[in-house]
């Protein structure tokens, strides 16, 4: 990932892939979240907590249960859409060279990698903590890898 691009998005790379995962499961919580990253549970709480200073992300307890659901605000729509745009711009960069027809092949092999072998759903989501899920469909190549949901 160029960071130079994430850092002119001024959206640091971990704040970028919890804003992607938290857009694409809504209502998860800390607990998911410090999974998917890899970091530590107080971890994910600080961040989650620079990310609601931030106006990023909103907390929200729903009735009759104990964790508290995470939701991405509209601001942090806008700042997820600049990071994904930065995201893009870099990666344009590096494949801007190849022509056209390399491009596809490269990407039909990207994809034809990252859809083979098999995973658990907590394994796809990080695989896919920092992608623009928009641009997966109608299939994402991760998630027809996907043999079992996670429990968590």
């Amino acid at each position: 990932m160029a960071r130079r691009q994430l850092e002119a998005a001024e959206l640091p790379e971990r704040s970028l892939a919890a804003l992607v995962l938290l857009r694409n499961r809504p209502a998860s919580n800390v607990d998911w979240l410090h999974q998917r990253l890899g970091i530590t549970q107080s971890g994910a709480v600080r961040l989650v907590d620079r990310l609601v200073a931030l106006g990023l992300v909103r907390r929200e307890k729903p009735p009759g249960r104990k964790e508290v659901a995470l939701h991405v605000t509209a601001s942090g729509e806008a700042q997820l859409e600049q990071g994904l745009k930065a995201r893009s711009l870099a990666i344009g960069a590096l494949v801007e060279s190849l022509p056209t027809a390399d491009q596809a092949k490269l990407a039909a092999l990207i994809s034809k990698a990252l859809a083979g072998g098999s995973r658990e759903r907590g394994e796809a989501d990080v695989a896919c903590r920092l992608c623009n899920w928009d641009a997966c469909k109608p299939v994402c190549p991760v998630d027809a890898s996907v043999v079992t949901e996670s429990a968590d």
